[in-house]
């Protein structure tokens, strides 16, 4: 009878403890049995609709393969997208709802640099993994924030690695860069001006205001200066614009940019113009031969077909799988502290679509790679290997 009750209290004191620790996990990651609910914010509507329609619609196909494929462990994936509408006020509101209301296990994909940025004091409070943004910032990562993990180079890192291709294949010298005076643009121009200063050049800064639409003076300023290179920092639409204004003063500098220029909708911006510019790529072209590349491109076509396959979406996917290589690691458990632990171990992975991962306690930057393309005809051609910066 003794024993009985000893057996009974253990068994007693082993169910609070149970019910203890059930407590002491957030609500998002206790539903072991159910759906796996994930998070998403972007602009969907303004001037940035693209990119955050893309990132989504990348995930979507992900999310509608998964589930095809019996989801995660036998659990399905809901996705829960927010629009920001590229406002870092409205970014932080839709991220205390996924959090708060939604009760989502992670923010997977976010889009945009500066509103990812403003999520990270949520993140880290309300310990909500933040993973994989389409975003650039130094700040997303350094220093190392316990719940944030990225995998797109930022752009400092690209800007090297374009710094020491132009200074090293290239051999040229006179640079003038073209920037969007933001948060992005000057990120970007100390990672371009520190990695061309151990090479003994000096860039021209030429900053412009997000929104503008002349750009006939930073156009005539770097002509003047003889920069035979131009490096643009914006969107797309704005490269197309710079390009347009050299044309018509006769000038033919080459041109180059961090990721975004290298997207197809440079074409339909630029026409004829693009040919020959230089853009960095952090994951691979959407005409590339990979494997890995078709099989994207095959997905959203079957469960997305009138939706455009992007670089964006591209990004959105590749989110997704890793998203599921860290569940996967993780036995099935979402809590945010075993997905921080899954990913901190995660090294050289490699998803087919961009230079490989590689995660640990110190280092939540997963992918340090860049490679260079180049259009002709139409298309981006890379002409380099993935390379760091030296």
């Amino acid at each position: 009878m003794q024993n009985t009750s000893r057996l009974l209290s253990r068994r007693h004191f082993g169910q609070l403890a149970a019910a203890a620790a059930a407590l002491a996990v957030p609500a998002r990651a206790r539903a072991a049995d159910g759906p796996i609910t994930i998070g998403f914010v972007g602009p969907l509507s303004g001037s940035l609709s693209l990119l955050g329609a893309g990132v989504r619609d990348g995930l979507k196909t992900w999310v509608a393969e998964a589930n095809d494929g019996g989801g995660l462990g036998g659990r399905p994936v809901t996705l829960i997208a927010e629009d920001d509408g590229y406002d870092p006020s409205r970014t932080v509101a839709a991220g205390r709802k996924l959090a708060e209301q939604d009760k989502v296990v992670a923010i997977v994909a976010p889009a945009g640099t500066a509103g990812t940025a403003a999520l990270l004091p949520l993140v880290q409070e309300s310990r909500l993994p933040l993973l994989f943004p389409y975003a650039f910032s130094h700040a997303l990562t350094s220093p190392t924030k316990t719940y944030a993990f990225t995998t797109l180079p930022e752009v400092r890192v690209q800007m090297a690695v374009l710094a020491d291709y132009i200074t090293g294949t290239l051999k040229q010298s006179h640079i003038a860069a073209v920037y969007q005076n933001d948060d992005f643009g000057q990120d970007a121009i100390i990672g371009l001006e520190a990695q061309l200063k151990r090479a003994g050049v000096v860039v021209q800064r030429l900053p412009f205001d997000r929104g503008t639409t002349n750009f006939s003076g930073v156009v005539a300023q770097a002509r003047e200066a003889g920069a035979e290179h131009v490096v643009f920092l914006g969107i797309p639409r704005d490269a197309a614009l710079v390009m347009r204004e050299a044309n018509k003063l006769g000038w033919h500098p080459q041109f180059s940019g961090h990721n975004a220029l290298g997207d197809p909708q440079t074409f339909a911006l630029a026409g004829a113009l693009a040919e020959g510019a230089l853009a960095v790529a952090v994951m691979e072209p959407l005409d590339s031969d990979k494997p890995a590349v078709k099989a994207m491109l095959a997905a959203q076509a079957k469960y997305l077909p009138s939706t455009h396959p992007t670089t964006y979406s591209m990004h959105g996917y590749n989110s997704g799988r890793l998203f599921a290589e860290a569940v996967r690691r993780a036995g099935g458990n979402t809590a945010p502290d075993a997905l921080v632990a899954a990913l901190e171990g995660i090294s050289e992975f490699d998803t087919g679509l961009m230079g490989p991962i590689t995660f640990s306690h110190d280092q939540h930057a997963g992918s340090l790679s860049c490679a260079m393309m180049q259009a002709r005809d139409r298309k981006w051609h890379v002409v380099s290997g993935w390379m760091k910066p030296a």
